[in-house]
C-alpha cells in the first residue's frame, strides 16, 4: 500500500527513494516469508584458503563432508549439509540441481532445525562463474558466517570482495570468523588483531557484523593431521562459542519463527520510520502550502464571483427568457398564451442575434430551430449567454487571482520537497474542465433557484385571476351576445366579430403590458442575477476545496502518509 502511494507522488522528490526502500523491504519480506516452510540456513563464505570447508566439517563432525585441499577453487558447487535430503529440496529449487551437492551424515542429528551451506571461494580464478551462486546462497541465508585467515585478516581485497555480498544479506545474524587463530600470538590476537579487525569490518560493512570470533577449525576435526613441526601455539579458541550460537541459540524450532517474524517486523518498521522522518522534516512547509492554497482558492473564487457580478454581457434576454419559460409553465388562460408566445419570440430573437456573433452559423441556426421546436428544452439556446459567458469571466478572474498568489505557494511546496516544476503555474494548477464544471453548476443552481422563486411569486392564484378577468370578461360578453342572437335567429354582422376580436386583443396586450411591468419590478434581471450571485457567494465560501489538480492531490497524499503509516503500524501491532 505504501509503495503504491509513493509511486503516485511524481512531484514529491523524497517519494522515489522511499519507494525503492519499500520495494526492497517487500522483496526481503517475501524472501523471509518463503523461509517459514524450511529450516534455518547457515551459510559459510570467504576467500580462498580461509578454511571454509574445514569449518563446515568441524561443525558437522565429519572430516570429509566438504572437500579440503590446496587446489583452488576447492569447492566448485554449493554444498548443503542436512539431516534428510528432502530438507534441502527448497534450496535445490533455488540453485538448480546442477549447482548443488547435498550431503548427510549421522552427525546431522545435531542440526535438527538448521541447514549448513559451504560456498565456492569469492576470489578464486572461477570468480565470475561462482559469484551468482554465492550471491544466491547469501540471499537465502538466515545466518552468515564470513571466514578470514588470521595470518592476513586485513587484506582489503578480501573485505572488498565480500562487501557487495554482505549487502544482499537480510537474515538474522552475521558473524565474522578469524580462522587459524592458533597460528598467531595469543596476546597479539586478543589485544590487536581481533578488536582492530572487528572495527575495520564494522566500518567497511556499515555495522552489519554482530559477532567477531577467533577459532581454529582444524583443531576440531576428528583427525586434524597437524604438521609435526607446526602445532598450535596456544589454546585460545572461540569455536565452542560459535557452536553454541548455532546449535543452542539458533537450532530451536521456536527460534525459526520468532526470528523471522522479528526480522520482518523490523524491516517494515524501518520503512515506516523513514517515511515518518521524511514527512516530519518537510511538515511545516507542507502545512503552510496547504493553508496558502486554501486561502488563495477562496480569495480567487470570491474574486471570480465579483467579476461575474460586474459582467452584464447579453444577460438581459437570457434571464428574461428563463423567467418567461417558468411563467409559461405556471400560467393558464389568455395571459398564459401571451407569456408562451412572448417566450418563443425571445428564443427566435436570441437565435437571430447569434447569427451575427462569431462561431458556426449552421450550428447556431440548427440550435435556434431545435429550441423553437422543443420549447421545454430551450434552456440550451440561451445557456451560452446566461451561464457560460459569466463563468468564462469568472474563470479568467480566478486564474489571474491565483497566479498572483502562486509564487509564494510554489516556494512553500519546494521547501516541502516538491520539485521545481511546481513553480510553473500553467502546468501545476490549470483551470480546466473540472473548475469550469463546478463554477457552471454553482452558477446554474443559484440562478435557477432564484428564477424558480420569482416565478412562484409571480404566478399566484389571485394574480392570475386579476390579469385574466378583462380578457375573460370580453370573451364571455361576446359569446353571450353571439349565442343569444343565434337562438333568436338574428345573426350578428362580421363587423361585430372584428371589433370584438380587436377588443379582446387590445385588452390582452394591455393586460400583458401591465404584467410585464409587474415582472420587471418584482423580478428584474439585475435583481435576479444579484440574488443568484449572493447565493453563489455563500456556496463558494462553504466550498471544502476546488476540483483536484495533480499538485493538490499529491500535496494531500503526502500530508496523509504519516497518518496512514501510523494507522497501519498500530493495526499490525
Amino acid at each position: 500500500m505504501l509503495s503504491s502511494r509513493l509511486g503516485n507522488l511524481s512531484l514529491w522528490l523524497p517519494a522515489a527513494p522511499l519507494k525503492k526502500q519499500c520495494d526492497e523491504a517487500i522483496r526481503m519480506i517475501n524472501d523471509i516469508a518463503e523461509r517459514f516452510d524450511r529450516k534455518l540456513v547457515v551459510t559459510i563464505v570467504g576467500p580462498c584458503g580461509a578454511g571454509k570447508s574445514t569449518l563446515l566439517n568441524a561443525l558437522a563432525g565429519v572430516d570429509d563432508l566438504s572437500r579440503v585441499g590446496h587446489q583452488r577453487p576447492t569447492t566448485a558447487n554449493v554444498i548443503i549439509f542436512s539431516g534428510q535430503y528432502q530438507d534441502a529440496e527448497p534450496l535445490i529449487e533455488k540453485f538448480g540441481t546442477e549447482s548443488v551437492d547435498v550431503k548427510s551424515s549421522p552427525a546431522a542429528a545435531l542440526l535438527e532445525h538448521v541447514l549448513l551451506i559451504d560456498t565456492p571461494d569469492t576470489d578464486s580464478t572461477a570468480y565470475r562463474k561462482h559469484s551468482p551462486l554465492v550471491r544466491n546462497a547469501i540471499a537465502q541465508s538466515d545466518m552468515l558466517i564470513c571466514v578470514f585467515d588470521s595470518e592476513n585478516p586485513k587484506r582489503r581485497d578480501h573485505a572488498d570482495f565480500l562487501a557487495p555480498f554482505v549487502q544482499r544479506f537480510n537474515g538474522e545474524s552475521l558473524v565474522g570468523v578469524i580462522n587459524k587463530c592458533d597460528r598467531q600470538d595469543e596476546q597479539e590476537l586478543k589485544e590487536h588483531i581481533l578488536p582492530d579487525f572487528f572495527e575495520y569490518l564494522q566500518t567497511a560493512w556499515h555495522g552489519h557484523v554482530d559477532r567477531m570470533l577467533c577459532i581454529s577449525a582444524r583443531r576440531h576435526l576428528l583427525d586434524p593431521q597437524w604438521d609435526q613441526t607446526a602445532g598450535p601455539k596456544h589454546d585460545f579458541d572461540q569455536f565452542e562459542d560459535l557452536q553454541q550460537l548455532i546449535f543452542d541459540s539458533i537450532n530451536r524450532a521456536e527460534y525459526v519463527v520468532d526470528r523471522r517474524l522479528e526480522n520482518s517486523t523490523t524491516l517494515r518498521n524501518f520503512v515506516y520510520q523513514e517515511v515518518r522522518q521524511e514527512i516530519s522534516s518537510h511538515k511545516p512547509s507542507l502545512v503552510k502550502a496547504a493553508g496558502q492554497i486554501k486561502e488563495a482558492e477562496k480569495a480567487s473564487l470570491l474574486d471570480a464571483v465579483s467579476a461575474m457580478r460586474n459582467d452584464d454581457s447579453r444577460q438581459l434576454v437570457g434571464v428574461n427568457l428563463m423567467v418567461y419559460q417558468k411563467l409559461s409553465q405556471r400560467w393558464v388562460g389568455p395571459m398564459g398564451w401571451m407569456i408562451a408566445i412572448w417566450a418563443r419570440l425571445l428564443i427566435l430573437g436570441s437565435g437571430l442575434a447569434a447569427l451575427f456573433r462569431f462561431g458556426r452559423p449552421v450550428s447556431q441556426i440548427m440550435g435556434m430551430i431545435s429550441a423553437w421546436r422543443r420549447f421545454k428544452d430551450s434552456k440550451a439556446a440561451v445557456d451560452d449567454m446566461t451561464r457560460h459567458e459569466r463563468v468564462d469571466t469568472g474563470l479568467r478572474t480566478y486564474r489571474l487571482s491565483t497566479m498572483r498568489n502562486w509564487p509564494d505557494i510554489a516556494e512553500s511546496l519546494v521547501n516541502g520537497g516538491f520539485e521545481l516544476s511546481v513553480r510553473r503555474f500553467e502546468d501545476m494548477l490549470s483551470v480546466g474542465d473540472a473548475l469550469n464544471a463546478k463554477l457552471t453548476a454553482t452558477w446554474s443552481d443559484s440562478l435557477e433557484q432564484e428564477i424558480e422563486r420569482i416565478s412562484r411569486k409571480l404566478s399566484g392564484f389571485l394574480l392570475q385571476i386579476l390579469f385574466n378577468i378583462p380578457a375573460f370578461g370580453i370573451l364571455g360578453y361576446t359569446g353571450w351576445l353571439t349565442l343569444q342572437r343565434f337562438f333568436e335567429g338574428s345573426y350578428l354582422s362580421g363587423n361585430f366579430f372584428l371589433h370584438a376580436l380587436w377588443s379582446i386583443g387590445i385588452v390582452m396586450v394591455l393586460s400583458f403590458f401591465i404584467l410585464q411591468i409587474c415582472i420587471r419590478l418584482a423580478g428584474s434581471t439585475e435583481r435576479i442575477t444579484g440574488r443568484a450571485l449572493d447565493a453563489m457567494k455563500h456556496q463558494v465560501e462553504a466550498f471544502d476545496g476546488m476540483p483536484a489538480t495533480p499538485v493538490l492531490e499529491q500535496l494531500e497524499s503526502v500530508r496523509n502518509l504519516d497518518a496512514i503509516v501510523t494507522s497501519a503500524s498500530n493495526a499490525h501491532r
